[in-house]
């Protein structure tokens, strides 16, 4: 190789620093003022959202956190640690209070705030916003009700958590006034124990029998429990569980909605009847109209 051929390869090699040199210096000036590009996960409109329990499903809730937490967290009392704390009790509790638990440095700058429902939308809907640098490695929940559920069953497993400021009062305005609704309340209880308990469970996470749950289901559109199957006559009924349409059922099923699965000849008294309605209705945490 001549002389010229070096020196064409010097200058090539020259000119090479020279480009570099400039895209860096014009990248440097153009992209410093730049802000962090936001990850796909995020929105802003959850961290000013308010959001209560009311619409609720701790059963739901339950299935998604198992689904989705149980990897990482146990829920049972006294429950080990795994790659996040135990979750029994979190509700309520100070942030970043496990003992036997290294926490992120930004999730220790919350220690003076507890869990309570905002925080742990927050923190359900975008840990890494909540705390950026903590070692949790999941995108959050991204559906609203999916996180209400999630905190509400989180809740059930708090023996400590305080009500919440936006619950609802569920029971029946007149009780506070008039003894005879308490005692009807009450026989009302005693009576679905008699007439109905065989096929129906009235609890928050009750099981399906022979019949469906008949929590919270005053005012809520008939045959809508989402496991259990209805008979056809019960889905044609285009209506809300009202206490006139619950009446008429009670007192006899086969004649207001005929073919139905229900095997019972109904109540005939008005006064039971009257007294189970009022406990369902004590048992669905709801506007009621």
């Amino acid at each position: 190789m001549d002389s010229f051929d070096w020196n064409r390869l010097a200058v090539a090699g020259l000119f090479s620093v020279c480009v570099l040199a400039a895209s860096w210096g014009i990248g440097s000036v153009v992209i410093q003022n730049q802000t962090q590009i936001k990850s796909v996960f995020s929105n802003d409109s959850d961290q000013n959202e308010s959001i209560d329990l009311a619409s609720a499903n701790p059963a739901k809730g339950k299935e998604l956190a198992t689904q989705q937490c149980s990897l990482c967290h146990t829920f049972n009392e006294n429950g080990a640690n795994k790659i996040g704390p135990n979750l029994y009790g979190v509700m309520g509790h100070k942030i970043a209070s496990k003992p036997n638990f290294n926490y992120s440095d930004s999730l220790k700058k919350h220690q003076k705030e507890s869990w309570d429902v905002q925080n742990l939308n927050l923190w359900l809907a975008h840990p890494t916003n909540f705390a950026p640098d903590t070692i949790m490695a999941y995108p959050g929940i991204s559906v609203q009700q999916d996180r209400i559920d999630v905190i509400a069953y989180l809740k059930t497993i708090s023996p400590s958590a305080p009500s919440s400021a936006s619950a609802k009062d569920n029971s029946d305005p007149r009780e506070k006034s008039n003894p005879e609704i308490k005692s009807n309340l009450a026989q009302g209880k005693e009576e679905f124990q008699q007439h109905c308990a065989v096929c129906h469970t009235d609890t928050v996470e009750g099981n399906t029998r022979l019949g469906p749950n008949l929590y919270n289901i005053v005012n809520k559109p008939i045959a809508s429990k989402s496991n259990y199957t209805y008979s056809g006559s019960l889905k044609l009924k285009k209506l809300n569980w009202t206490e006139s349409n619950l009446d008429q059922w009670i007192e006899n099923p086969q004649q207001w909605a005929p073919g139905n699965k229900m095997n019972y000849k109904g109540i005939s008294s008005a006064d039971i009847r009257k007294n189970i309605i009022l406990y369902l209705y004590s048992l669905s945490p709801q506007d009621k109209n």
